[in-house]
């Protein structure tokens, strides 16, 4: 009996150890909320401030239909630069540059992408954490992730993203492409932004040789390090 008791009290006295080395168990779904501010560096600027932030391609690819035959394009490089709303009632950034080098859907000739006005990215997620946490709410979406929309076309009817072709070919990107910020601080102290252009159109072709049409579906999957001196972006419940 005696030696019966002292292995239960050891048996309880390693699980209780090996409970307190265990880190905390985090909720499958922990509760959040709608985007209330946006703070930078830990701060809610009150006023609002709106600070520069430089965007830099991870990866980026456009798919689009030339001649009829769905084409994958793999770009090479790309940047954009515009600003982060900060402060109370905030939830978008503003490019005012965008730029990405791909090869064109013309053998032999070059593209270039530019922005006619700027872009609003615009958040709209009703379950973010005040904090830059990185709990799983899912198998496939985190707390540190933020959804929202680009905009490629502005208030006002203009589809801002434009294409020119090295061979007299031009057009515009239009309509709206599903963004994801990801929060989670990465060791360059960079932030992602993630953008999945399945609403993305084609307007107004010029010069195109029929290779494209007008409202043709043009998708743009694409990974961003975005980057801010004044610190690390948190949308705030």
């Amino acid at each position: 009996m005696r030696l019966r008791n002292l292995l239960l009290a050891t048996g309880a006295i390693v699980a209780a150890g090996a409970m307190a080395l265990a880190p905390a168990a985090q909720a499958t779904n922990p509760t959040g909320g709608p985007i209330a501010a946006i703070a930078v560096n830990g701060v809610v600027p009150n006023p609002a401030v709106d600070y520069p932030i430089v965007l830099t391609m991870k990866t980026a690819s456009v798919q689009v239909a030339v001649y009829g035959i769905t084409t994958t394009i793999n770009c090479t490089a790309g940047s954009a630069g515009g600003v982060v709303h900060a402060g109370l009632g905030k939830n978008s950034f503003t490019l005012t540059s965008f730029t990405l080098s791909c090869p064109s859907i013309f053998p032999g000739t070059t593209v270039a992408f530019s922005l006619a006005c700027n872009v609003e990215v615009v958040f709209a997620d009703n379950n973010v954490h005040t904090g830059l946490g990185t709990v799983d709410t899912g198998n496939t979406a985190k707390v540190s992730t933020v959804d929202g929309s680009l905009q490629a076309t502005n208030g006002g009817g203009t589809h801002c993203v434009v294409v020119t072709i090295s061979n007299g070919c031009t057009f515009r990107v239009g309509g709206s492409a599903t963004a994801a910020f990801d929060e989670a601080a990465k060791a360059t102290n960079t932030q992602s932004l993630y953008l999945s252009g399945n609403g993305l159109q084609i307007k107004n072709p010029s010069g195109c040789l029929g290779a494209v049409t007008n409202n043709q579906a043009i998708t743009l999957t694409a990974d961003f390090n975005v980057y801010t001196a004044a610190g690390l972006i948190d949308f705030q419940k």
